[in-house]
This record gives C-alpha cells, sequence and structure tokens, in this order.
C-alpha cells in the first residue's frame, strides 16, 4: 500500500475531533489515502472517473472501503459525509465548467459543518521568471493555485477557510462548508 499524502496523515487526527468520520475520496486515484483513513477506522467512500471504477474495485484496498462509486454518479448522490479529499484533482481539471461541476458534486455530497480537503500543487513564490509572456499558461505555473486564489472560488459557493499550510510544491487548505443556500 502506498503511503497517502502528507495533507491526510497531517491532519487526520483533527477530522477525527471534529466528528469527521464519514469521508468522499473524491478522484481517488490508486486508493492510498481512502485505505490510510479505513485503516483508521473512517468510513470511506471512494470515487473517480468511470473508466478507473472498475481497476480499483479489483484492488485489495478496496475491501474496507463503504462504497467505490463513477463519480457521474455524484450528481444524483446525497452521500451527506463529513469529509471530502480532493488531492491533486481540481489543478487538473483544465476547464472552469468541470471545475464547477466538480465542487457542485462536492456541496451535494458534503453535510452542513462539514469539511473539504483540497490540496493542490502550489504556485511558484516567484511565477514563470523573468521575460515569461505567458504567466500562469506555461508548463511551469499552469494549473497551480495559491489559497487565495482558491478562497476566491470556493468561498462565493458557501465555503470558509480555515486552515492551510504549503510544503513541497504543494498547497493544502481545510474548508467548512457552512452555506447550503447554493445546494440543489
Amino acid at each position: 500500500m502506498a503511503l497517502a499524502a502528507k495533507s491526510i496523515i497531517r491532519y487526520n487526527k483533527f477530522f477525527r475531533q471534529q466528528g469527521a468520520v464519514t469521508v468522499l475520496d473524491y478522484g481517488a486515484g490508486k486508493l492510498r489515502n481512502a485505505a490510510y483513513l479505513a485503516g483508521r477506522g473512517f468510513t470511506v467512500f471512494a470515487a473517480d472517473l468511470p473508466e478507473q471504477v472498475e481497476i480499483l474495485r479489483q484492488l485489495p484496498d478496496a475491501r474496507p472501503l463503504a462504497g467505490i462509486l463513477d463519480s457521474n454518479q455524484l450528481s444524483a448522490s446525497r452521500l451527506n459525509v463529513d469529509l471530502v479529499l480532493s488531492t491533486y484533482v481540481f489543478n487538473i481539471i483544465s476547464k472552469s465548467d468541470d471545475q464547477g461541476a466538480y465542487v457542485a458534486n462536492i456541496r451535494r455530497n458534503l453535510k452542513v459543518g462539514g469539511y473539504l480537503l483540497m490540496e493542490v500543487r502550489c504556485r511558484q513564490l516567484h511565477g514563470c521568471g523573468a521575460g515569461c509572456s505567458q504567466y500562469f499558461k506555461c508548463s511551469d505555473c499552469a494549473k497551480t493555485y495559491t489559497h487565495s486564489e482558491l478562497d476566491q472560488f470556493l468561498t462565493p459557493l458557501g465555503f470558509k477557510r480555515i486552515s492551510h499550510y504549503y510544503g513541497n510544491h504543494a498547497l493544502a487548505a481545510i474548508y467548512q462548508l457552512v452555506d447550503a443556500s447554493f445546494c440543489d
């Protein structure tokens, strides 16, 4: 089993203290985060792209999970989980409409008062470098975020950032869903 993301290891005690014990790992990859939390007593659902779901179901780490869902099912689901994990998924979604649909699925399946751990590649401190005319579009800066940029996207959707940290080209931020008035 692969080691979980540092953010998951770092915050799992916090989540437990907050009573956040039902989890949706949205963009579960190879189940490293889902398996880590399931092994620590969390009830974990994993979701990924339809073509990845059958592969995930065959993995030994899938056995202790509460369920594995096709990401297309999330728009009709209401899991009412305490915590949604999004590790390195948001920054690989290229279209803003797709990002909006991704966050809408998070909101739909997260209970009010629940938490979102959003981990993304962080923006380089000095941008692309002197003379770069494609700022935020070149391979060094594309699809990277600061906590302020995540705030600008998530705050109008009812999320409040309660913590963040930067480390090793990563930004991990914890948000709490405080306003459900946007839910459909």
